[in-house]
């Protein structure tokens, strides 16, 4: 069958619910905290707010990532991924660290063999996910989250393979590995932006709420919620993540770049 382009960066969305889902749901805050976390990053550099509350999506988006039964790289992906590579360089960011996309890629691509290899060295694995937690700093200024973002999909990897997990790795254990990865990823996360005492304060207990929230998640469907008034912005939210993520990027950049540019004329 003839590869189809559009098909692969276009996708139908069939066989999809009108009711609201529990992956909706979660997807929706997600999506508000990151719109949060890129209007800090790219027009209030200066205020630490907006980066904490962001900081609080990326467990999420790679939980749910890792959650996921698919292990499809779709090339959306990979074209939106070129499409942000492109943008930062035209408005002056540094291309690099590359985009989550292609992390996010990368992690669908190893996630299976990976949990293998940990399967038969089941001795070595909190050495492994010290060892990948330990290089996440140097990891991120190549792909965003590098080895940070691997460790926080298989949390969500390990809560939806719960029980297969601990009959090799201990009973509890998969709560603890969560455990774990939050808290060296906000550990990491507080020193490399500086974040105040205070923030470092609310950063904590906002990963404790993401903590209780992952640990009972499981996808479910709503009855009746079809036609609630948040419906419709619920599941647009929730089924046009990647939409959703490049637009706003897109725009926020040329905003980025327009500030720039009268800058750089005024001074």
């Amino acid at each position: 069958m003839a590869w189809n382009w559009r098909e692969q960066v276009f996708p139908k969305r069939e066989n999809l619910t009108a009711d609201i889902t529990s992956i909706d749901i979660l997807k929706t805050v997600a999506i508000i905290l990151m719109i949060i976390d890129h209007v800090g990053y790219l027009l209030f550099p200066g205020v630490e707010w907006f980066r904490v509350l962001g900081r609080m999506c990326v467990p999420i988006w790679f939980f749910l990532l890792g959650f996921s039964n698919s292990r499809e790289v779709p090339t959306r992906w990979l074209v939106a991924g070129l499409i942000m590579f492109a943008s930062s360089i035209i408005v002056g960011l540094p291309p690099v660290p590359l985009s989550v996309l292609f992390t996010m890629a990368l992690i669908r691509l190893v996630m299976v063999p990976f949990w293998g290899f940990l399967q038969r060295h089941a001795f070595y694995f909190w050495w492994i996910a010290l060892l990948l937690l330990f290089v996440g700093y140097a990891t991120d200024m190549l792909v965003e989250y590098g080895t940070l973002g691997l460790l926080l999909a298989m949390t969500g990897y390990a809560k939806r393979h719960e029980g297969e997990v601990e009959s090799w790795l201990g009973a509890h254990m998969q709560s603890l590995f969560m455990v774990m990865v939050l808290v060296g990823f906000g550990v990491i996360e507080s020193l490399k932006f500086g974040f105040s005492g205070l923030a470092v304060m609310v950063l904590a207990g906002g990963f404790i709420a993401v903590y209780f929230v992952l640990q009972k998640f499981e996808v479910k469907t709503y009855p009746g919620t079809a036609d609630d008034a948040s419906a419709p912005l619920i599941r647009f939210c929730g089924r046009y993540t990647l939409e959703i993520y490049v637009i706003h990027l897109l725009i926020l950049k040329g905003v980025f770049g327009l500030k720039t540019l009268a800058n750089s004329l005024i001074g």
